[in-house]
């Protein structure tokens, strides 16, 4: 789990972990440098829970280069998940993402269906709407992740010797997307269609918060120099990168690289032609085998009770 600044949360996120049905885990926590109460709720939880390291950098490195260095703590475990501090996880999450890795060793990411909830834990909607990832052809994993607008996937549960052949987090805008497609690169992802993992939409959050390039990259890592054309050059490059270096059967190389191809082109005519970014309509969408949208308890009830 890393962290900055992230007391407001903190707690619910914690205790959603220890509150897993599955319980044999180690709960890292990377705190990268925060100036609030964060490091003295993860030293209390720390405390009470064996299952909990909690280490704390000396400056703020960036969002990337902290994500980055949980998975070193962590790289030995079979599987892992960076978990964010203000969302939540229900009890089973664990236990039916490893139900699905173990079953099918090809698989890179196990994850479910997720929930939008609000500061207060209230559900206020569900990601259904955004297609799936999943393919049994690298070139159809590949497709969506260029062209998904919202994703949850890259908080699934992934196969550490996956994530182990990846380039991990780059330090520019959207290198979690380029994580994930070097993930899907190298196998697929098995969804439990159920609800079990809740997103949490507030003011605080990156994308609500964040709306600047130059403040986008500087939460990535502010050690590098905003610039218009480093973001682009740089997914073009780091996926090229995967698709060369990640083993696949060659007639699915050639057809990523045209996918890549044709996603910069599009790109470049967007900014252009002066345009958010466009993209094309695919007509699929989760499928939930729940009956309805589970809801958290209040805000204020402990998730450990």
């Amino acid at each position: 789990m890393p962290v900055y600044n992230g007391q407001n949360y903190l707690r619910d996120a914690i205790e959603s972990i220890l509150a897993q049905t599955y319980t044999d885990f180690r709960l890292i926590i990377t705190d990268n440098c925060s100036t609030d109460g964060t490091p003295d709720i993860c030293r209390e939880y720390a405390a009470r829970d064996p299952r909990i390291e909690y280490h704390r950098h000396a400056e703020n490195i960036g969002a990337a280069p902290n994500f980055n260095s949980a998975f070193q703590y962590a790289s030995e475990s079979e599987y892992f998940k960076w978990a964010a501090h203000d969302d939540v996880m229900g009890k089973d999450f664990l236990k039916v993402c490893v139900q699905k890795l173990e079953a099918d060793q090809s698989l890179s990411i196990a994850h479910t269906l997720s929930v939008r909830i609000d500061k207060d834990r209230k559900s206020v909607g569900t990601y259904d709407s955004e297609f799936p990832l999943n393919g049994d052809k690298v070139r159809d994993r590949f497709y969506r992740i260029l062209w998904v607008d919202h994703f949850t996937e890259i908080w699934g549960l992934m196969r550490s010797s996956f994530l182990k052949k990846t380039i991990l987090y780059g330090s520019f805008i959207g290198s979690d997307r380029t994580l994930l497609a070097e993930m899907l690169l190298q196998g697929d992802i098995a969804y439990v269609p159920e609800y079990h993992f809740f997103r949490r939409d507030h003011a605080e959050n990156y994308c609500n918060s964040k709306r600047s390039n130059e403040d986008r990259l500087k939460w990535f890592d502010p050690k590098k120099k905003n610039s218009k054309m480093r973001n682009g050059p740089a997914k073009v490059w780091y996926y090229v990168a995967a698709i060369g270096r990640l083993p696949m059967p060659m007639s699915e190389r050639v057809h990523c690289i045209g996918m890549v191809s044709g996603w910069a082109t599009r790109r470049i005519a967007d900014y252009l032609r002066g345009n958010k970014l466009t993209r094309p309509r695919i007509n699929i969408g989760h499928k939930s085998g729940a009956a309805r949208v589970p809801e958290l308890p209040p805000r204020g009830v402990s998730l450990l009770a």
